[in-house]
């Protein structure tokens, strides 16, 4: 369950019953995922902008259908992936000769894969990763753009398990082969840009035009697996699941037309970075043990109009930095200046009225909103977890809840410990929040001022740092409790017992 699902139910609820304003709320904390779902499954086709404006409209028009509002996510991924669908469908029955064909081709500005790569700023083994996505076919970008938002923590599998209309088992066999035909793209990406180059795959490419295929993809790889100069590119190939984790989703700057639109606002998206002390615990189950992790991320920015008509600007894309954030500040109430006495003037008549339209009010930008000491100090955790091959743990409510509650015991009892006077531990606890479990761990820590110290101590201590890389878990909450003795930091792991 993602941290936001209730507040987005209860935007869904107040959206069904009229209100405009919940409407607008919904679309801006979706529109960035439905735009990289479908920019990345259609790769910067031409159609892009008008996928993304058909779901929007069809998500907004049939929320009164929609019966349980906690899946809003879920059902508007899955319309997102009917119309890519449907869009492949209606180029596959229809296609375009000559000049009209042309047309509807992909922009090359517009390739998603070579903005990721620009705006996100990647290097290195992701910057293969993303390049390698361009020797998918269709069958598996539909795949790739689920999984990717996966691995970034910004989807479950249950929820691309249902975008893509298939059992979780079903699911996962075609994540794995889409994820095979990704390392060879990676092995073959590799190879082309050696310096120099194989003098054997030079002769292979001599008839290539040049444009990733997944027909070329196997020829290449045919060679690569062959060669002896090129089979080493398969070596030292960091697993892609944790090159993924922690990237920002690629933000689109729209203009959004609709019923209470009251002018064109920036969509931005932001990863955040955060650090999480003094002891470290897991517990086993059955016959295993147990292992930690946690991972979190903040989706924010606004826009403006919710409606039946949509019009979709052109896109634009702005990178939005990662990195550490300073503690939030307490907000201050504006001063105004008290009006002073009247002066006396003398008023002039009126000027006459004429028929020039009253000037439109510029657009204003609402503020990102700072991560709270919880996403900072999870973001933190997932970037050691993603150094470390790990996937990214996601803030789960009920984790978070038995943190809070635990670190003011803690603080109360002037103790640090994992175990209550009551002799209960955090499976006993998380099981009384009513999350089923099947492997758990805590790390405590009291004194650190910040996320980043806790998140340094906590990597520098053997038992606390086998907590947070160990890749078994998929949940975290974190809690900090000031207290008279400092601050008790308090990191929950779990895993759940149906993932």
């Amino acid at each position: 369950m993602h941290s936001d699902e209730h507040r987005t139910a209860a935007l869904v609820e107040a959206a069904r019953a009229g209100d405009a304003r919940a409407g607008d709320e919904l679309a801006r904390a979706c529109l960035p995922l439905v735009y990289n779902i479908v920019g990345r499954a259609l790769d910067g086709h031409a159609d892009v902008d008008d996928v993304v404006q058909e779901t929007m409209v069809r998500a907004l028009d049939g929320l009164p259908a929609l019966r349980d509002p906690a899946r809003f996510r879920s059902w508007l991924v899955a319309i997102a992936m009917n119309r890519i669908r449907h869009r492949w469908h209606e180029r596959q029955q229809a296609p375009l000769p000559g000049l009209e064909r042309a047309a509807a081709l992909a922009d090359p500005a517009g390739d998603f894969t070579g903005l990721t790569i620009l705006r996100l700023g990647l290097t290195g083994q992701r910057r293969e990763v993303a390049e390698a996505t361009r020797w998918l076919d269709e069958t598996d970008r539909e795949v790739l753009s689920l999984w990717w938002l996966e691995a970034a923590g910004e989807l479950s599998r249950a929820e691309l398990a249902e975008a893509l209309a298939v059992p979780p088992g079903h699911a996962a066999v075609r994540v794995q082969r889409m994820k095979e035909r990704l390392e060879t793209g990676r092995a073959v990406v590799r190879a082309l840009a050696a310096v120099p180059r194989c003098p054997g795959l030079a002769e292979t490419t001599a008839r290539w035009d040049g444009a990733p295929s997944p027909l070329w993809r196997k020829r290449l790889a045919r060679h690569v697996d062959g060669c002896p100069h090129c089979a080493p590119t398969r070596s030292g190939l960091a697993p892609a699941e944790g090159l993924l984790v922690g990237l920002a989703l690629v933000p689109p700057l729209l203009v959004w037309a609709g019923r209470g639109s009251t002018g064109p606002a920036l969509e931005t998206v932001a990863a955040t970075t955060g650090p999480t002390g003094d002891g470290a615990v897991s517990g086993p189950v059955g016959d295993g043990a147990v292992t930690p992790g946690a991972t979190a991320g903040t989706r924010s920015g606004p826009l403006v109009g919710a409606g039946a008509a949509v019009a979709l600007g052109a896109l634009l894309f702005l990178l939005v930095p990662g990195g550490g954030s300073a503690e939030r500040a307490s907000a201050r109430p504006q001063a105004t200046a008290p009006p002073g006495p009247a002066a006396t003037r003398t008023v002039a008549p009126p000027p006459p009225v004429t028929s020039s339209p009253a000037p439109r009010p510029a657009p204003t930008r609402t503020p990102v909103p700072r991560p709270s000491t919880e996403q900072r100090v999870t973001a933190l955790v997932n970037r050691h977890r993603a150094e470390a091959g790990c996937g990214p743990l996601r803030i789960e409510p009920r984790l978070s809840a038995v943190a809070r509650s635990f670190g003011a015991d803690l603080v109360e009892r002037r103790a640090l410990s994992h175990t209550a006077p009551d002799g209960t531990d955090s499976g006993s606890r998380l099981t009384t929040e009513g999350y089923a479990w099947s492997a758990w761990a805590e790390n405590l820590a009291r004194g650190q001022r910040a996320p980043e110290a806790v998140v340094a101590d906590w990597m520098a201590d053997p038992p606390h740092r086998a907590n947070l890389l160990d890749c078994r878990y998929r949940h975290t909450g974190v809690a900090a409790v000031p207290g008279p003795d400092g601050t008790v930091w308090v990191q929950e792991l779990a895993t759940p017992l149906r993932p």
